[in-house]
C-alpha cells in the first residue's frame, strides 16, 4: 500500500488501514511499514465486522478464529460498498484497487 500511495492518493482515494493491535502494538506496525496513511486500531473488531471481513470457515485463513480476514473494502463517497476482496497477499496485491477506483464515477 504504501509504495503505491501516490496512485491512490491521484486515484482521488483515501487509504485508511485498520489493524486488531492497539497501543505500541499498532504504533510497531506503522513504524515497521513505514505508513503514512492512517492506521485505525479495532480490537473489538467492531469496524471489521460491520463491512463482513470476518473469518469464515471456507475462507483462506477460516480456521484461525476471532480475527479479521486480510483484505480490503472500497466504499465510494456516498458511503456504497464498491468492491470487497479477501487477499491472502494483500500487501502485494494492492495494485488490485487502483483499476476498480478508476472506474468510480
Amino acid at each position: 500500500m504504501q509504495r503505491r500511495i501516490d496512485q491512490f492518493d491521484s486515484a482521488g482515494a483515501q487509504v485508511i488501514g485498520i489493524s486488531v493491535d492497539t497501543g505500541n502494538a499498532a504504533r510497531l506496525v506503522v513504524q515497521e511499514t513505514g505508513a503514512t496513511f492512517p492506521i485505525l486500531s479495532d480490537p473489538g473488531l467492531r469496524v471489521t465486522t460491520q463491512f463482513d471481513m470476518q473469518l469464515r470457515g471456507g475462507w483462506p485463513m477460516g480456521g484461525m478464529g476471532r480475527l479479521p480476514e486480510m483484505g480490503f473494502v472500497i466504499v465510494d463517497g456516498k458511503g456504497r460498498i464498491r468492491a470487497q476482496r479477501v487477499d491472502l497477499l494483500f500487501g502485494q496485491t494492492a495494485i488490485q484497487m487502483l483499476p476498480i477506483l478508476k472506474e468510480m464515477p
